[in-house]
């Protein structure tokens, strides 16, 4: 293989055109063609980055040894030569290119682009430079400006871009003056070595520029003031001026690129290589220890190079400088290494001489400066320096009063880019490393001062009621100040009120947000001040007791809840009495704790005396009135009654719709009432208000919040119900991510949707999800509920109904039975989830060939849901159903008819009952009406006429006497044709008759039955 084909080679593995090489690069076509064709070796800089980015040694890229920087420059000067004139190049860079320049290709390509027109085809690369352009790169002190207009002035002088590169220092007029006079002493035809006048000198240089038709570059380093450096600098002329500056605004004077502090990875690198550490033999601790160290240095290039220079000089190991750093961090900021290089100040220096110079020309603004040190430092709303006023010393609070002077102020540290102003946002940010600096430079007790003032201001700011939605958006803005405040209390440990304050109300809006872990820790933080502050048996402190109850009750916690609801309780009725409001929240709270561990017995009286209490204080038609009425409702609806439930449910949402028909207490209530009616077999209109609680929810918190999952698992449960599988197993997947996402894999409320999930599972023919599912579920709910709690009763109804479908029956057997034992210790007989687990069970029993006992269970199922379902509910005629077929199967014909003869849920009425004659040959049925229902007002069936049929297809009655259309209820006949439609129609999908009867909850003989027998209209 010839030289330099192994280039070609490796370029074109990577599907990679000429251009794009060019492109990673910074080079032209040309000269990546030349390197192919051997016709020119790349420099040594260029030999460097094409090994780095593919990865190979300068031989295994069948390039030439290495050669010194500096002869590649003359060699690139040379070659450009040609391409210019002969006459010499003028060089005035006064330092070294910097070995251990690390990254800043993103800033080094924007450069070039913004300086050269994109034009091929010329010789040795060069692009035509555009007329006189000003190019300004600005940044904080020690953020790298320097180094990379060195290292631009570098790469252009071997890429051969300029003629001349001239490097001329602003720091003030003595040292612009010296440089001009310095470059004239290079140009002796142009500037006689006998001209002493400065003026003269100078505007012989500048005209000397804007005439000279060779392309130059001039670096003007440190043009902090830029109307000091303005006279010096060419008009015209073919060339370019780059700039840098610590100034914000350069107005018209240039066009402008900010810098900011590294990437993580380049910082890595760039300590890696200064300390003399290879990142290609550095082990992945190292890597890590180096990144740690960036990380602690918030990525700032000088301290990084300061930290690289340590760790060279002392021998010290990455993890030792990251725990000297720790202990030592002013010392280390305010070392510079011994190694002579372009920028000798540290970073402590540098920022200590502009803040000196802050402090001279607005004291005010070095007060502000100071105050933003204790402040967390990516935004900064503005609203908190003026608002927060009154908290900061006099000179700070008379300048931020007037706009004009507050923008004087950050119009002096923006001079500086000693902060960042977001003007739409009105925000403003630091850098971490200025504040740190700032701090190193305080008394301990000016930076307590400071601590407990930032403190102070923003209790007075962040706002007192997270539970009204409207306050939220101000809660966000204040968040991550809260989180510094919270960092300054524990480092100066301060036991003030107004911080326990602080940190109970942003817990209070982190718990809103199902954010437990975040609203932990700001609880219990302002329980230890409450505690020190005022005593443990304080109001105060029983305020923080049950908000930390309120979250491991939210949490699943209820064992952990329980003894500080208690202790909260107990605090409240002794010092402010049984009937005070704090003492009915306690009341409250404890009773919703009680209720969520179906411990009804305990719940209802502590519900019934907040209720008391609440009525008499605040009124029947108050926010919290409403919430101890759902929460009462809630208790009577998990024992079944539905009844008690149904109008407390509709109390509370008329004051919540009242108050804020979008408020997200507004769609709670509507979710339960929603779930109170799905119970109840009241699907279309538990749909809907299931759907208005999902809007509201969704339109506040957004489609991936908690909340919204808890909506988007109602619905899923309401389409189980109605046999909407596959839109219910979308929903609950969808629940479960944002579960899982939030609240994490094993929490208790992720057991929810996964449950859901399983039966679903189970009712699509997933039989191996469907287990994985309800296994998870149940460990995670006996593990956080305990093993008598009725969600694991529902677990293992659901595990034993699969392990029946496969025919399990053992298996099946000893959950049916552990789950009626635990329903009959936590519900009243005749709840709904005894009756399903006794209808389960029940066809468990059938298909066992067990007719007795599966006919006792029936019965009892079938007593549960007519008491508190109804005798028309679907679920009702399903046991019913069961029962019947069961009964004729067993030969008792006379109970089963009467059964068949009963109204649903009106034993006394008469129903319409179908007879079959059987002929040879053939299965023929006719229907005779027996009796014709009653009205529903007068209970009288004299006068009751047929009017035909209503829109839905079901008979229309009229009774003469009320003058009252009517529409009777469906007979177990009718229901039986549409269970038969059912199951004929999945039978012709493909569907097995045994797979069949486990989704519709019958045995496979019925099934069989069904679909053997026609089905036929019933007469009118």
């Amino acid at each position: 293989m010839q030289r330099n084909e192994q280039l070609r080679r490796l370029r074109s593995e990577r599907n990679w055109r000429q251009q794009d090489l060019a492109d990673h690069l910074g080079v032209t076509v040309v000269t990546v063609q030349r390197w192919e064709r051997g016709s020119q070796q790349p420099s040594t800089y260029y030999r460097l980055k094409l090994s780095t980015l593919f990865g190979k040694s300068v031989q295994e890229l069948g390039l030439e040894e290495d050669f010194p920087v500096a002869e590649s420059i003359t060699a690139a000067t040379e070659q450009a030569g040609s391409a210019f004139s002969e006459e010499t190049a003028l060089w005035t860079i006064p330092y070294a290119r910097n070995p251990h320049f690390t990254g800043r290709d993103d800033l080094l390509q924007q450069l070039e682009h913004l300086f050269f027109s994109e034009q091929s085809g010329k010789p040795m690369g060069i692009r035509q430079a555009a007329l006189t352009q000003t190019q300004a790169i600005k940044g904080l002190g020690g953020i790298g400006k320097t180094q990379i207009a060195l290292e631009y002035a570098y790469r252009a002088s071997l890429q051969g871009r300029y003629h001349d590169i001239l490097w001329i220092s602003a720091g003030s007029s003595e040292t612009l003056l010296t440089s001009f006079v310095e470059l004239a002493r290079l140009l002796p035809a142009l500037v006689p070595p006998e001209e002493t006048n400065q003026h003269t000198i100078i505007t012989t240089i500048l005209r000397w520029l804007e005439q000279r038709e060779l392309p130059w570059l001039l670096v003007v380093d440190n043009a902090d003031d830029l109307d000091l450096v303005q006279p010096y600098l060419p008009r015209l002329g073919n060339g370019h001026i780059l700039l840098t500056t610590r100034a914000h605004a350069v107005g018209v004077l240039a066009s402008s690129i900010e810098v900011d502090t590294m990437g993580v990875m380049e910082g890595t690198h760039l300590l890696l290589r200064r300390a003399h550490h290879s990142f290609s033999t550095s082990s992945p601790n190292e890597i890590d220890e180096a990144i740690n160290v960036v990380i602690a240095l918030a990525q700032f290039p000088l301290a990084i190079d300061q930290a690289g220079a340590y760790i060279e000089e002392t021998g010290c190991s990455l993890h030792e400088y990251l725990r000297i750093h720790q202990q030592h961090r002013t010392e280390l900021l305010a070392r510079r290494g011994k190694q002579i290089t372009p920028y000798p100040d540290s970073v402590a220096t540098t920022w200590s001489l502009s803040f000196m110079q802050v402090q001279r020309i607005n004291p005010a603004a070095a007060e502000l400066l100071q105050l933003c040190a204790f402040l967390a430092p990516d935004h900064i709303p503005e609203e908190l320096l003026t608002e927060g006023a009154p908290y900061w010393p006099p000179l700070l609070q008379k300048a931020i009063a007037d706009r004009f002077t507050f923008n004087q102020m950050l119009e002096t540290l923006l001079g500086f880019s000693l902060i960042k102003r977001l003007s739409e946002e009105r925000m403003l940010s630091i850098h971490r490393l200025v504040q740190a600096v700032q701090m190193d430079r305080m008394e301990a007790e000016t930076q307590r001062f400071w601590g407990e003032q930032v403190v102070r201001a923003m209790h007075s700011l962040f706002p007192a009621n997270t539970k009204d939605v409207a306050t939220w958006p101000t809660c966000l803005r204040y968040l991550e100040q809260v989180e510094a405040c919270d960092t300054l209390i524990q480092h100066h440990q301060f036991l003030l009120p107004e911080a326990a304050e602080l940190l109970d109300r942003t817990g209070s809006y982190f718990l809103e947000h199902a954010m437990y872990t975040q609203a932990k820790s700001l609880y219990l933080h302002a329980l230890g001040i409450r505690e020190q502050y005022f005593g443990p048996e304080h109001p105060q402190t029983a305020t923080s007791l049950n908000h930390l109850a309120i979250l491991y009750r939210g949490n699943g916690n209820y064992i952990e809840a329980e003894p500080f609801y208690v202790r909260a309780l107990h605090i409240r009725e002794q010092h402010l009495g049984p009937h005070h409001l704090d003492t009915a929240a306690s009341l409250h709270h404890l009773a919703n704790l009680y209720e969520s561990q179906r411990d009804y017995a305990r719940a209802e009286p502590f519900y019934l005396r907040a209720l008391h209490i609440r009525e008499q204080h605040l009124g029947p038609h108050h926010l919290d009135t409403a919430a101890t009425l759902h929460h009462l409702a809630i208790l009577y609806q998990d024992q079944g009654k539905y009844e008690q439930a149904e109008p407390l449910f509709q109390r509370a949402l008329h004051i919540c719709e009242q108050l804020d028909p979008h408020h997200p207490r507004t769609s709670s209530t509507l979710s339960y009432l929603g779930g109170l009616y799905q119970e109840q077999g009241r699907y279309a209109e538990a749909e809907s208000f299931y759907r208005r609680g999902f809007e509201i929810v969704e339109q506040h918190f957004g489609s991936s919040h908690f909340y919204t999952a808890m909506s988007l698992y109602n619905l899923a449960l309401l389409y189980t119900d109605q046999g909407r599988y596959q839109e219910g197993e979308t929903l609950c997947q969808r629940a479960l991510a944002i579960y899982e996402q939030h609240l994490g894999p094993l929490h208790s409320h992720t057991g929810d949707p996964l449950a859901c999930l399983a039966l679903l599972s189970l009712k699509l023919g997933k039989d191996t999800q469907a287990e994985a599912f309800v296994l998870r579920a149940l460990h995670i709910h006996e593990e956080h509920l305990g093993a008598f709690h009725p969600y694991v009763s529902l677990d293992l109804v659901i595990l034993a109904m699969l392990y029946r479908e496969q025919g399990k029956y053992a298996e099946a057997e000893p959950l049916f039975q552990r789950a009626l034992a635990i329903n009959e210790q936590v519900f009243i007989s005749t709840h709904p989830q005894v009756a399903q687990a006794l209808h389960e069970f029940a066809l468990l029993r059938q298909v066992q060939g067990h007719n007795d006992e599966a006919c006792s269970l029936y019965k009892r199922a079938l007593a549960a849901r007519s008491h508190t379902l109804g005798g028309a509910h679907s679920r009702t005629i399903e046991t019913r159903q069961q029962l019947i077929e069961l009964l004729h199967h067993m030969g008792c014909t006379q109970e089963a008819v009467q059964l068949e003869e009963a109204q649903p849920g009106s034993p006394d009425l008469p129903r319409e009952r179908t007879f079959t004659s059987r002929r040879e040959g053939s299965t023929e049925q006719s229907t005779v009406v027996s009796a014709t229902p009653a009205c529903p007002q007068c209970q009288q069936t004299t006068g009751v006429l047929k009017r035909g049929k209503n829109r839905s297809g079901s008979q229309r009655l009229y009774c003469q006497t009320c003058q009252l259309y009517f529409t009777p209820a469906p007979s177990i006949r009718q229901a039986d044709q549409a269970r038969k439609a059912e199951a004929m129609a999945l039978a012709e999908q493909g569907m097995s008759y045994r797979r069949i009867a486990s989704l519709m909850g019958v045995h496979h003989q019925t099934v069989s039955a069904w679909i053997s027998t026609p089905i036929t209209a019933e007469a009118e």
